[in-house]
C-alpha cells in the first residue's frame, strides 16, 4: 500500500528556472543567428524539426565534415491518480483510472558531440515506474483521506516498482544503407557502458479488508531491493554496479517530404549491483484504532527475511514508432505527424505539428493522448525547448515536463 504513495523525486525546481531562462535566449539568439547562417547551411531535415519524445529515442547522426557540439536535458513526470506535484500529500484530488494505473518519471541529460555520422555522448539518466492495480490506490486514498469505507470493502494490493540511475558513456554510428531523402534508409546503433547509481524494485501483493464490527485486517507479501537502504542493517546504503545497453533505430525516408523512423532504446541490456540491501516480508495486521492525526495506526506485524544481494537486471526496453510529412514542397511549410511509445505495459500515442513562425524559427505543438498533455515550444537549428502539461494550474496538472537542446557547429 506505501509502494504507491512514496514521493517520486523531482526534478523542477532549479531545472525548471534554468530552462525558463534557455528559453529566453532561444527566443532573442536563435532567430537572429538562423538568418545570417541561413545563407550558408543547408537546411535540417525534417525529422529533426520533430518535437522530443517523452522517453528516449535513437535517432540518426549527422553526417558533418566538422565537429558539432550537443547536449539535451529532458524531464517528464505523469500519474494517473493524482497531480504530480500532489503524489505525497493528502490525495484531496483523486481521479484514478479503471483498470491498473501508473506513475511514470523520465529525466535525461546528455552532453557530446558528433563528426561524420560518429558520436560520443555522456549521459546521466533516472527511470522509475510504478504500476498498481485500481484497489492498491483506491485503498492508498482512503489512508491519505482518513475515510471509512463500507462495510465488507475488500481491497485487492498489486503494485509493482521498478527505478534506475545511472551515468554513462556512449558511442553512437550511423550507417547509409539506401543514399538520398527519396527512399533513403539509416540505420543507427549505439553502444552505452553505464555506472549504476541506484537500483530500487519493490513487488507486493495481499488485501486489505474492512468490517464495521472488527475493522481493518490487512495481510500483503512483499519483496523490496534498495541499493541506497538498509533494511534490517542489511546492504550498503550507496552500493552501485555496472552494466551495458544497446539501442537500434532506422530512419525510412519514402518521399522527399516524408519520414518513418523506428526506435529500440535499451533494446539488450545487462546491469549488475552488489551489496543491493534486500527485504522479503509478510506483513499482517487487524486493528481499528487510529493515531492521534487521524490516520490508520495499522501497526503491521512483519515476519521477514533481511540479506544483502547481487541483483542482475536490466533496463526496461523503450519502443518508438514516428512519422512526419510536409504540407507544401518547401522547407518552410506545415510539418505534421504522429508518434507511438512503449515502455512495459505503457503506451503514450501523440500527434505533433511544426508549424514556421518565422525565418529560422518554428513553433511545435505536441498532444500526447494516455495522461493528456500539451507540449508548447521552440525549435531552431541551433536549439530547442519545450515545456508540457495538462493544466495551466501546474499544481493540479498529473503530466508535467520540459526539454531543451543546443546543437553548435564548431
Amino acid at each position: 500500500m506505501t509502494a504507491a504513495g512514496r514521493r517520486r523525486p523531482a526534478a523542477h525546481g532549479r531545472a525548471a528556472l534554468n530552462a525558463t531562462l534557455l528559453c529566453l535566449c532561444l527566443c532573442l539568439w536563435l532567430p537572429a543567428a538562423a538568418q545570417s547562417l541561413a545563407v550558408r547551411d543547408p537546411a535540417p531535415p525534417a525529422w529533426a524539426a520533430m518535437p522530443a519524445s517523452l522517453l528516449p529515442m535513437r535517432l540518426p547522426v549527422a553526417d558533418g565534415s566538422g565537429w558539432t557540439l550537443q547536449g539535451s536535458a529532458a524531464d517528464f513526470e505523469a500519474l494517473d491518480a493524482t497531480p504530480v506535484r500532489a503524489l505525497s500529500g493528502d490525495w484531496r484530488r483523486y481521479t484514478p483510472r479503471a483498470g491498473r494505473n501508473v506513475a511514470l518519471q523520465s529525466a535525461r541529460i546528455e552532453l557530446g558531440a558528433s563528426r561524420a555520422r560518429w558520436e560520443v555522448t555522456t549521459a546521466l539518466r533516472a527511470d522509475f515506474l510504478i504500476s498498481g492495480s485500481r484497489s492498491s490506490w483506491d485503498a492508498v486514498h482512503v489512508y491519505k483521506q482518513r475515510q471509512t469505507p463500507a462495510d465488507g470493502s475488500e481491497f485487492a494490493l498489486d503494485t509493482h516498482e521498478n527505478g534506475v540511475v545511472w551515468a554513462g558513456l556512449r558511442a553512437a554510428r550511423t550507417w547509409v544503407l539506401r543514399p538520398g531523402v527519396d527512399h533513403g534508409l539509416q540505420l543507427t546503433g549505439a553502444l552505452t557502458l553505464l555506472s549504476v547509481r541506484r537500483v530500487q524494485q519493490v513487488d507486493a501483493t495481499g488485501r486489505v479488508q474492512f468490517s464495521a464490527v472488527t475493522g481493518y485486517a490487512f495481510d500483503a507479501d512483499a519483496q523490496r531491493q534498495d541499493s541506497h537502504r538498509q533494511f534490517g542493517g542489511y546492504g550498503r546504503q550507496d552500493a552501485s554496479g555496472s552494466g551495458v545497453a544497446a539501442d537500434l533505430g532506422l530512419l525510412w525516408q519514402p518521399s522527399v517530404r516524408t519520414f518513418v523512423n523506428l526506435s529500440a532504446t535499451d533494446l539488450m541490456s545487462r546491469l549488475r549491483v552488489n551489496g543491493v540491501s534486500t527485504q522479503q516480508a509478510t506483513l499482517s495486521s487487524s486493528t481499528r484504532s487510529v493515531d492521534g492525526n487521524g490516520y490508520l495506526d495499522y501497526q503491521p506485524l512483519v515476519v521477514g527475511r533481511y540479506t544483502s544481494a547481487s541483483v542482475a537486471t536490466k533496463l526496461r526496453p523503450k519502443w518508438s514508432a514516428s512519422v512526419g510529412t510536409r504540407i507544401g514542397a518547401s522547407d518552410a511549410d506545415l510539418l505534421v505527424g504522429g508518434r507511438w511509445e512503449r515502455v512495459d505495459d505503457l503506451d503514450l500515442p501523440a500527434l505533433w505539428a511544426v508549424l514556421p513562425v518565422m525565418p529560422g524559427l518554428q513553433l511545435q505543438i505536441d498532444g500526447e493522448f494516455r495522461f493528456r498533455s500539451i507540449g508548447l515550444g521552440l525549435v531552431s537549428r541551433y536549439g530547442a525547448l519545450m515545456l508540457r502539461t495538462r493544466s495551466l494550474r501546474v499544481g493540479q496538472s498529473q503530466a508535467l515536463g520540459w526539454q531543451a537542446s543546443f546543437n553548435l557547429p564548431l
